[in-house]
């Protein structure tokens, strides 16, 4: 079962079906991004490099701005 799910092919973000550890691999589009801290089930996870300011993009659409620099495994909050 997977972890998460990436809904539209312009995310940046996915989405946690389960709770996710910090350090675990997570396969997205045939590679895989680990998460650099825990990430609640139902929250976003970046897969990209977000950097302040940039769109956080879900849905193929933009939901939002990051208020910080974000790595990929980053856990998307407000």
């Amino acid at each position: 079962m997977p972890l998460a799910i990436k809904i539209n092919p312009k995310d940046n973000v996915v989405v946690a079906l389960h709770p996710i550890a910090k350090g675990t691999a997570v396969p997205v589009d045939g590679a895989s991004v680990t998460a650099v801290e825990d990430i609640p089930q139902g929250h976003k996870m970046a897969i990209a490099p977000i950097h302040a300011g940039e769109n956080v993009i879900k849905y193929g659409f933009p939901i939002g701005h990051a208020t910080a620099d974000a790595v990929p495994g980053t856990w998307m909050h407000t």
